[in-house]
């Protein structure tokens, strides 16, 4: 349960810890800016980071939270406290609930303290569980995507219910950075999952004709979910075809709009289906005739 007061008026008294100063700072951001997978983000949240923002369980979450279509990631030391043990189940109200507060909060960072904090649906702890039952304090900051309604929260989890009065500014300061440091790691394999989005059948019925809509992607973004479904990261997608990184990142963002998806792996998947059934569609054509939404299926 976690307690009312979300104000951070708490002393510190972990002792001594000082303001962020520039030094400090220069060489979490540098070190920042080397991340590239989870290992690296892992060492650099324990390493000096902790100085600023110490906690010994890190959540990222990340999706279209008004639908629950929400990925983790679980960063930390702990004993069997691994994303690919811990299902978006397990942990998506928890998250979910603190990504509303925050917004409540006007979008601002805030602090709580937590008493007999449980994450599993059923309230009993699963394997890799337990250790949040030892937590009592959290810091909760995020980013908001108004464009592609894929927002961001960023969750430290500390055992200590004392929350230092400057950690609300330093978790302000630094959120850029752990958001480009969290965006710089590639998904695991448990995160490129179908099962996070609705399912469709693979052949609608006369009911429930191809439209337009679900195949209006572009050349340019067939061409480059083309290429995705072959396994190239953005990168290596922006030197096939000449273009920025963050010009296939916005691209990838349409196309998930579009889909309605959140990552690469169920945008091929879907696209897979529809081409499947673009390929069944003269077949199917005789069924549409009496179909209300005859007006809006390929012709």
């Amino acid at each position: 349960m976690i307690t009312p007061t979300d104000r951070n008026d708490a002393p510190d008294e972990v002792g001594g810890r000082a303001a962020v100063d520039q030094k400090h700072f220069v060489n979490q951001v540098r070190e920042s800016l080397q991340v590239k997978c989870h290992l690296q983000l892992m060492l650099w949240l324990q390493g000096d980071f902790q100085r600023s923002l110490p906690h010994q369980i890190f959540i990222a979450a990340w999706g279209d939270f008004s639908r629950g279509l929400v990925q983790h990631d679980v960063v930390s030391t702990l004993p069997a406290l691994r994303t690919s043990r811990i299902a978006n189940r397990d942990i998506s109200q928890f998250t979910s609930h603190l990504f509303h507060r925050w917004l409540g909060h006007g979008a601002a960072p805030f602090a709580a303290r937590f008493e007999n904090l449980t994450l599993s649906p059923d309230g009993t702890g699963r394997d890799g569980l337990d250790a949040f039952t030892t937590m009592r304090s959290v810091l909760v900051h995020g980013i908001r995507d108004a464009r592609g309604r894929h927002d961001c929260i960023y969750i430290f989890l500390n055992n200590d219910p004392v929350v230092g009065p400057q950690a609300l500014d330093h978790l302000r300061i630094m959120l850029p950075f752990v958001d480009t440091a969290v965006r710089q790691v590639e998904h695991l394999p448990c995160q490129n999952v179908e099962d996070a989005a609705p399912q469709e059948p693979d052949i609608p019925d006369a009911a429930g004709c191809i439209a337009a809509t679900d195949l209006q992607l572009s050349s340019r973004e067939l061409e480059i979910m083309d290429w995705v479904r072959m396994g190239k990261t953005n990168y290596e997608v922006g030197k096939i075809l000449d273009i920025s990184t963050f010009t296939v990142k916005n691209h990838l963002q349409r196309i998930f709009r579009k889909l309605e998806v959140t990552n690469r792996a169920q945008a091929a998947a879907q696209i897979r289906r529809l081409a499947a059934a673009i390929e069944d569609a003269p077949a199917m054509l005789a069924h549409c005739e009496a179909c209300p939404k005859a007006g809006a299926c390929i012709r």
